[in-house]
């Protein structure tokens, strides 16, 4: 089997003279092209899949809560607990610090504390985005 860098691949395509190679010659410079045009995502050791909700913050409690979901998200549980630490003691009744603290109770595979943390969540008055994620959550541990 011979293989072609893509040029080549596309000049010895367009050297072939019958339709039928014709057609498939677009179908395959088709092909080509798309895989050109997809960006190509590579995931830097110590860094999230996705990006934390909380990255677009700019306040104090915004700025602990993205360092403790990307530590989590990391593998980094020990990290994002002292970060959601500092959180509470900033912000004590923000639903978001506890459901943070719930996600990573799961995380730590401790279900009745994060279950705890998760209805102290609903307590505090999530936004409804926040409740939905805090019932979801829920819905998993029962």
């Amino acid at each position: 089997m011979k293989y072609y860098t893509p040029s080549q691949f596309i000049a010895s395509c367009l050297k072939k003279e019958s339709f039928a190679k014709k057609g498939l010659t677009v179908l395959a410079l088709t092909g080509v092209l798309a895989g050109c045009s997809t960006p190509v995502l590579i995931q830097q050791e110590d860094q999230p899949a996705t990006s934390s909700p909380y990255e677009q913050r700019q306040d104090a409690l915004g700025t602990l809560l993205n360092q403790a979901w990307n530590a989590r998200e990391s593998g980094r549980l020990d990290e994002a607990e002292s970060t959601l630490g500092r959180a509470m003691r900033i912000s004590p009744t923000a639903p978001e610090v506890y459901y943070q603290l719930a996600l990573l109770r799961h995380d730590q595979g401790r279900p009745e504390q994060s279950r705890q943390l998760a209805e102290r969540a609903l307590s505090l008055g999530p936004g409804f985005m926040l409740e939905r994620k805090i019932n979801h959550l829920l819905r998993t541990l029962y």
